[in-house]
């Protein structure tokens, strides 16, 4: 896979914001909605978006550019073995620190849990249930990520061959973009009729989120296709950028500041409105 060194502070800038929004919430430092910095703290998780987006450029791209030359896909052995190389080793000395504290502090932390709950974690499956471990809840997204990996091969090569004709291209990423917003509305719809149910799991999961992944396999379209099959606006957007960097990251920052606001919803983990909800997938995004 080629290495994109710029990647590497785009990562370093959303893990910094990951983590700033996890201290923010069990310090209760995020929990104000009156102070500037609790929105600003409580919505570095949109961090996660940025993680989620740069897997879909990085991953799709070389089965995109397959599908695109009706080439040969990437190895799959080897594609698996990347993936579990890169989360396998650091997510299980973490998960066994987790149990280990889990077991020296039953009372604190709920105790390890059940044999199903560690085989869950353990296969990247706690995504899907509502029980999770203490501290331990923001592997959510190892197991969205997880489940875009195991698609990749298949949506990476599809994608390739429709955006043989470049407007189709663009359209199915857009309507995979519009349906991961909708998902994400009617979630939060299912939860404010029903809290506790699964909605959550939904809204959290790889169809909650396609927006996000829609996002970067926008990017990985831009990087294969011919630029002279653009539509031309999207054509004239993309030499803006080129053009205006500096711009285009404060853009980044001034949607960032307006995902902060009342418009994306409380600081808290209160339930979001359906409004709420896909403004903030949509800036997220």
């Amino acid at each position: 896979m080629q290495r994109y060194r710029m990647l590497d502070l785009l990562r370093g800038l959303a893990a910094f914001m990951v983590v700033l929004t996890h201290v923010g919430f069990w310090t209760g430092a995020s929990g104000s909605n009156t102070a500037l910095s609790g929105p600003l703290l409580a919505h570095g998780d949109a961090g996660v978006a940025v993680f989620f987006a740069i897997s879909a450029f990085l991953l799709l791209r070389p089965f995109v550019r397959a599908g695109l030359d009706d080439a040969p896909s990437p190895h799959l052995r080897r594609y698996t073995i990347h993936r579990v190389a890169r989360i396998l080793p650091a997510y299980l000395v973490v998960f066994c620190a987790v149990l280990l504290v889990a077991s020296l502090a039953p009372q604190q932390t709920g105790g390890i849990g059940s044999v199903p709950d560690i085989v869950r974690h353990l296969l990247l499956l706690q995504g899907y249930s509502n029980d999770r471990y203490q501290s331990f809840s923001q592997a959510w997204s190892l197991s969205t990520e997880a489940t875009f990996y195991v698609l990749v091969p298949v949506l990476g090569t599809l994608l390739g061959r429709v955006a043989r004709k470049a407007r189709r291209g663009w359209l199915v990423v857009g309507v995979v973009f519009l349906a991961g917003v909708t998902v994400q509305g009617y979630a939060a719809a299912w939860i404010l009729d029903a809290p506790g149910s699964g909605a959550g799991i939904l809204g959290l999961s790889v169809l909650g989120h396609a927006s996000w992944f829609a996002v970067g396999a926008a990017v990985a379209l831009l990087a294969e296709i011919d630029t002279g099959q653009l539509p031309s606006r999207i054509e004239r957007w993309v030499l803006f950028g080129r053009l205006n960097p500096g711009v285009m990251a404060l853009s980044a920052a001034l949607l960032y500041l307006l995902a902060c606001t009342p418009l994306t919803g409380p600081s808290n983990l209160e339930s979001l409105t359906v409004g709420q909800a896909v403004a903030k997938e949509l800036l997220y995004a």
